[in-house]
């Protein structure tokens, strides 16, 4: 693994699974790649400044027609090679599925995505 410096601002919120009371400073490596991580996914391409390919453009892929849970895994695997550096040597799972809602008859996503003992789980529809 290379030499990074992975210190990063804290953004935890209340109502987050691992949120701890309010701190500035995050530094420890998984939890900053988590952070990152979340970013990527909760980010349409085009909403940060002088970066328009940042993003996974999720809610857009969803209803796609012709995409595949391989393809979206893809683009999501391509993000995180570009912006999270540090995890580079560092065993990761990301699994994306799709299901139909029986009810509402709305199509959603699930992505998992697996490092270190966490898992986060992000469902959009």
């Amino acid at each position: 693994m290379a030499n990074y410096n992975f210190i990063d601002f804290y953004i935890g919120y209340p109502g987050h699974p691992r949120f701890r009371d309010p701190e500035l400073i995050e530094d420890d490596l998984v939890r900053v790649i988590v952070q990152k991580y979340e970013m990527i996914i909760f980010t349409n391409k085009g909403e940060v400044l002088c970066e328009p390919n940042f993003g996974a453009d999720l809610t857009l892929l969803l209803h796609e027609t012709r995409l595949s849970a391989t393809a979206i895994e893809a683009e999501i695997r391509a993000q995180i090679a570009d912006y999270i550096p540090e995890i580079e040597g560092i065993e990761f799972e990301v699994l994306v599925e799709f299901f139909d809602h029986p009810t509402r008859h709305l199509e959603y996503m699930v992505i998992n995505f697996q490092i270190a003992g966490y898992q986060v789980l992000a469902t959009v529809n």
